[in-house]
């Protein structure tokens, strides 16, 4: 299985929507944006953002591809170039669950991060609730710091949320040196 990230792009705006109606009612429970994505025009206009936002150096996205089709988005944002951090986000569409999908894109994305972005610190705040996410975490070596009392808004509700770490120093004692 191969798995890839490619930088978003506007093309990929159809295909993005799809990807997100047709898994609606299962990524709308932890992801807010879901209800506001109700066309490809709505995936066209995020996906603009994103280009902007990584021209910016404020917000890097990529497109999680398996063996060249879309399976989800994961992506630094809140970059703080000044700061040398970054908040991790990602999704993947639920026939790609549990296949090694993320642990590879996030093996990638934090190469990137801690590689040519030059940052320092990277965070994952999911929900309390989100037990799936949390164990992403945990799998690609993020650290509990502690809990987030009401970080986040879902549902007309707030949650708490969980705070994951993972600095450059540690994943340079993790990351195998290449000859």
């Amino acid at each position: 299985m191969g798995i890839q990230l490619q930088p978003a792009t506007e093309l990929a705006a159809s295909a993005l929507f799809a990807l997100v109606d047709a898994h609606r009612a299962t990524l709308a429970s932890w992801l807010p944006w879901v209800a506001a994505t109700q066309s490809a025009a709505d995936s066209l206009a995020f996906l603009r953002h994103s280009v902007a936002a990584r021209q910016q150096g404020s917000q890097y996205d990529w497109l999680i591809l398996v063996d060249g089709q879309l399976a989800g988005v994961c992506g630094l944002h809140t970059v703080s170039a000044a700061n040398h951090r970054a908040c991790v986000g990602y999704w993947l569409a639920p026939p790609y669950v549990g296949r090694g999908v993320l642990q590879a894109a996030l093996q990638q994305l934090c190469k990137q991060a801690f590689g040519p972005l030059g940052l320092q610190r990277l965070v994952i705040d999911p929900a309390l609730g989100n037990v799936r996410s949390i164990a992403v975490a945990q799998r690609a070596g993020f650290c509990f710091e502690g809990i987030l009392r009401q970080h986040l808004w879902l549902h007309g509700q707030p949650h708490d949320a969980a705070c994951y770490s993972l600095l450059a120093a540690d994943w340079a004692l993790r990351e195998p040196v290449q000859a």
